[in-house]
């Protein structure tokens, strides 16, 4: 009975997980840009929120993370912290998360070492290993080499069919992204 259980169970997981991956599919362009212009001081409130939260470096909807988990950062500075301490308030979590809610960011923020870089994820299919997010990029210092800037990110898959992310320019230091993980 219990091994009857245990192969109901994995199936149940299993049947649900590929619904997800197929069923659900990520905003368009055109929906996010739309968003973007709505929300944007709100979006501009959460850079530099997570830009004066130096040791913050992810925030999503029942987790945080410090800003120098991939070792980032080498010596504190004015722009970048060593901390293992998040040093952020439940109340000034709980308004990253009132902010997400708001502008719909289903998966939070991340920016991590000098947070050059900041990701607003609005939407996930699949597993973090395989699978795939998209919503904005706020970026100061974008590595044009290490980037693929594209027109339209509804229709663009890389040439090799392997992982990627591709950003679409909208205004200033601002993006949408697609990230695939194959």
């Amino acid at each position: 009975m219990r091994l009857f259980l245990l192969v109901i169970s994995i199936a149940s997981l299993l049947v649900t997980g590929c619904e997800l991956m197929v069923s659900k599919e990520h905003p368009k362009d055109a929906e996010l840009i739309e968003k973007f212009r709505v929300h944007r001081d709100d979006l501009e409130l959460l850079v530099r929120m997570l830009k004066e939260d130096r040791s913050l470096g992810r925030v999503g909807e029942d987790f945080t993370r410090v800003s120098n988990f991939f070792g980032d950062c080498v010596r504190d500075g004015p722009d970048c912290s060593t901390s293992t301490d998040i040093g952020v308030s439940d109340a000034r979590l709980s308004e990253y998360r009132r902010l997400f809610s708001k502008i719909g960011l289903s998966r939070g923020i991340e920016g991590y070492g000098k947070k050059e870089l900041i990701t607003f994820i609005v939407s996930t299919k699949g597993l973090a290993v395989t699978g795939s997010s998209k919503g904005f990029v706020y970026a100061t210092d974008l590595k044009a080499s290490s980037m693929n800037v594209v027109e339209d990110l509804d229709s663009y898959w890389s040439d090799d069919k392997r992982s990627f992310t591709a950003l679409r320019h909208i205004e200033g230091s601002w993006y949408l992204y697609f990230n695939y993980e194959d």
